[in-house]
């Protein structure tokens, strides 16, 4: 009724299938993508990719390690690992920078040039969510950054990808859940 359609799951490997084929089917070949813990633990990137589909990671933290092709340090901090000075050296070598400062203002503003390009050409983004409501087909990301702002509002398309642990049919029940 809000406007969108969901689909259901039963495992990762079904759930990448119908990413793959929501993204195949609007023509897009790259995506944005909201830093989701969900889409990392059924390895969505690695499925979009065997498709011939490229994800672009827009959080800061996450881009860093995508450019430098490595795995998240810490699901928190995934790139703590890399100092100023080797994310300069990576920006420049993968971003096509000719000079840059190691300054955090100089690597933030080649980043953010780098992704506003991706977000006004992006066909579809791709979140995980922190919440949903079925009554509005509202979905919350919290993020910190605005990125996700950017990915959630500016490509045409967007899917959400979360799990379900409890549902919770009306607020009522909420309250009494919590009392438990």
């Amino acid at each position: 009724r809000a406007g969108g359609s969901v689909h259901w799951a039963r495992d990762a490997d079904e759930a990448n299938e119908i990413v793959v084929r929501l993204v195949r089917a609007t023509g897009a070949r790259e995506v944005v993508k909201v830093k989701s813990l969900t889409t990392d633990e059924i390895r969505l990137n690695a499925a979009l990719k065997e498709a011939g589909i490229s994800a672009t990671e827009t959080d800061l933290a996450e881009l860093i390690i995508q450019l430098a092709g490595e795995h998240s340090s810490h699901i928190l901090v995934p790139a703590i690992h890399k100092n100023r000075a080797e994310i300069r050296e990576l920006f420049m070598r993968t971003l096509g920078v000719a000079e840059l400062s190691d300054e955090p203002k100089a690597l933030a503003a080649v980043a953010r040039a780098h992704l506003r390009r991706k977000f006004l050409s992006a066909q579809v983004a791709i979140s995980g969510a922190n919440f949903g409501v079925a009554e509005t087909g509202s979905i919350c990301v919290v993020e910190s950054e605005g990125n996700g702002r950017m990915c959630l509002t500016l490509p045409p398309v967007l899917i959400s990808i979360m799990g379900i642990e409890k549902v919770i049919p009306r607020w009522q029940d909420f309250e009494v859940y919590l009392q438990l």
